[in-house]
């Protein structure tokens, strides 16, 4: 990425500008834009209009960049262990996703179905982790107009149940550790005809895929039926480039709509921008979950550039080592990683003694310093001193980062800056929005907020009076910071949810703006920052959506809990819950563990008393099929009811954003304990 690395903060950069009057603007915010293209928003590259669809976006890519490597997989040795990426050309994987596409074309693996605005879709569901396959594997159906309908691979039977039931899909391609799932629930998905494995398929599973009336088939025996090659289909911008489902954490997923112009037009954004600078020697380590739309629109950024992409070994624990076999030079994650990093560069730091303590501080120091007035990444003395092998992490050529999916913490994201010296910037988007609609200034490094927006994309900020979020707001210096729910348009925006009209029209206004349920505020600047969450629904530093209500209301199956509020911080891994005990439950348990000469109030400050309580609740959660990562892992026992403390409407339901303030100090000082609780 083209950047300056020790120049003087730019104090003055705008990132976008009202482009519709103020006095239109009532009940929400005036209408922005990206300051270099108010006058219109963007579908395509500037520089080549003519690549409108994915497919264009490969198909240009595979003669511009026919013999430069494209896709790179680790080799697997006799010993277990990986040893060095095999890279394939973009030569190469043409010719292998041409195969692929065929052979789904000649074995007859899709069917077409209109049953969604009268449009011919035909569908292949793909239920693996990231790997050379997978991302081939879409290529193919980008040729061939196929939609491929990814499944986190972290989800379940349940979930393909459901994508089947809705798409009515006849094929799956899988990677063999969920195959024998795919074959033991074929009767939930009555129009599962094919299964192609990427791996291998045992001859029990081989019998049992015959006996459920399944064709298995490999991934090699497509590729052999494709030497017969079909020519590619005609694709339009407005087909369906696939149905990305979301993770379901209020119920069943949501299946969004993803047209080839939304997909192109997310990713032509990123290559618009002036600051952000991608050619034929960059790579780039893919192993944030390709179900997910930002790899997705990462992945076809880097194919427009001409980029090279290496996929990790399959286990994040392990991906320092494919870091450092791989030597990236852009790396895309997500707070959870960067905290890790963090972490383990804050303990080797912490180790040092003496004189090499005393350096290390004050490199530190005056970096961050630099950072805040100037701007300034690198140091021409502390970099070689201090962070040279801090660099070597992410193996030592990484010249630009990207988080994204949370908030990150602030002192990570400057530390990070500062010890590896390359701009970290922030980007903010949701599935609906190909997860690509604001990103951070490359050369104006940010603080608080996730930058402007993509010239493909406009916003607004829409009144939301019962939260004290409005559009008229000022900050403390009185400078006008209009406030309230992000609302999106543009042609990287999605239509609307796969066959739920209902959910479609909650979402999608009659003017056609997205509203996200998060609360932002526009910053003097044109900047956005996320501030809130307008829905009781909340991420978490990992970037796990949490339903506060749905986990709640299995605590309260607890006999011990009358009342309850979950709580997650979008900065943090975990959850904390604040809860109302049965008054007279809790002093039975009192006697039960000796405690009866303490009062009801001390039992509630208790730390056997609260572990008891807190393990009782979680347990019920497990056996309510709770995520883990939706369980709390520390309680605060309030002797009085929500009630009694204006927190519940006139229908006993909390109100939860004046909850958030009122234990706003108890928040913070659970978050402070470890997050380790005993278990029955």
């Amino acid at each position: 990425m083209g950047c300056s690395h020790s120049r003087q903060r730019n104090t003055s950069f705008v990132y976008s500008v009202p482009v519709t009057p103020i006095e239109s603007a009532i009940g929400e915010s005036q209408v922005y834009r990206n300051a270099d293209s108010k006058d219109q928003l963007y579908s395509t590259m500037i520089d080549e209009p003519s690549i409108k669809t994915v497919q264009q976006v490969y198909l240009r890519a595979f003669e511009k960049f026919g013999d430069s490597d494209y896709l790179g997989t680790r080799e697997k040795l006799p010993d277990g262990k990986f040893g060095s990426y095999q890279f394939k050309t973009y030569a190469q994987v043409q010719d292998i996703a041409t195969r692929l596409g065929s052979g789904f074309v000649n074995l007859g693996l899709t069917t077409t179905t209109n049953d969604y605005q009268n449009l011919n879709i035909n569908f292949m569901i793909i239920w693996a982790k990231n790997r050379e396959k997978w991302l081939i594997s879409d290529i193919a159906c980008a040729l061939y107009g196929l939609s491929l309908v990814p499944v986190y691979d972290t989800l379940g039977p349940e979930t393909v149940k459901f994508i089947f039931s809705q798409t009515k899909a006849i094929s799956i391609l899988v990677s063999s550790d969920h195959l024998n799932a795919i074959i033991d629930n074929a009767k939930s998905c009555p129009t599962l005809k094919n299964i192609v494995y990427f791996d291998s398929a045992s001859e029990e599973q081989k019998a049992k895929a015959e006996e459920a009336g399944l064709k298995l088939l490999s991934y090699d025996d497509v590729l052999k039926s494709g030497e017969n090659k079909r020519d590619y289909k005609q694709i339009s911008p407005q087909d369906i480039y696939t149905v990305n489902y979301t993770s379901g954490t209020t119920g069943l997923p949501k299946g969004v709509v993803i047209t080839q112009q939304n997909q192109v037009s997310a990713a032509a954004g990123i290559a618009n921008r002036q600051d952000i600078t991608i050619g034929p020697d960059d790579v780039y380590i893919s192993y944030l979950p390709l179900a997910h739309t930002l790899e997705r629109t990462a992945s076809l950024l880097l194919t427009m550039k001409g980029a090279t992409i290496g996929f990790y070994n399959g286990d994040v624990q392990k991906i320092t080592s494919d870091l450092h076999e791989l030597k990236p030079t852009i790396f895309v994650s997500v707070p959870r990683l960067f905290t890790r990093f963090y972490e383990k560069m804050q303990e080797g730091l912490d180790k040092l003694t003496g004189v090499k303590k005393t350096l290390a501080t004050k490199a530190v120091e005056a970096k961050l310093d630099n950072l805040k007035k100037y701007g300034a990444l690198q140091h021409n003395i502390y970099d070689t001193l201090v962070f040279a092998k801090m660099k070597q992490a992410m193996g030592g050529r990484v010249r630009f980062m990207l988080t994204g999916s949370a908030p990150i913490e602030p002192r990570v994201q400057d530390f990070l800056r500062i010890a590896l010296g390359v701009p970290l910037v922030e980007g903010y988007g949701q599935t609906e929005s190909c997860a690509s609609s604001f990103i951070s200034h490359v050369e104006v490094p940010s603080f608080g907020h996730v930058g402007g927006p993509l010239n493909c994309v406009e916003f607004k900020v829409v009144d939301v009076p019962e939260m004290n979020y409005t559009s008229k707001d000022t900050d403390s210096n009185g400078a006008f910071c209009p406030r309230g729910e992000v609302c999106l348009r543009g042609p990287s925006v999605f239509k609307g949810y796969y066959k739920d009209p209902e959910k479609t029209a909650e979402t999608i206004d009659k003017d056609g703006w997205v509203h996200t349920g998060d609360i932002g505020r526009i910053n003097p600047d044109g900047s956005l920052s996320i501030i809130d969450r307008k829905k009781n629904i909340f991420k978490l530093a990992q970037g796990e959506y949490v339903a506060a209500e749905k986990v709640e209301n299995v605590y309260l199956t607890s006999k011990y809990i009358a009342e309850a509020f979950l709580y997650g911080d979008s900065l943090k891994s975990h959850t904390i819950v604040i809860a109302v005990p049965n008054k007279d439950t809790l002093l039975e348990l009192g006697k039960e563990l000796s405690l009866q000469n303490l009062s009801y109030e001390e039992l509630c400050v208790n730390k056997q008393i609260k572990e008891r309580v807190l393990a009782d609740m979680n347990k019920r959660g497990r056996e309510s099929k709770v995520n883990s990562f939706e369980l709390a892992k520390q309680i605060h026992l309030e002797p009085e009811s929500f009630g009694t403390k204006d927190l519940l409407t006139p229908t006993f339901k909390l109100i939860r954003h004046q909850a958030k303030n009122y234990y706003k100090t108890i928040i913070d000082q659970l978050y402070e304990l470890p997050i380790e609780v005993k278990k029955n």
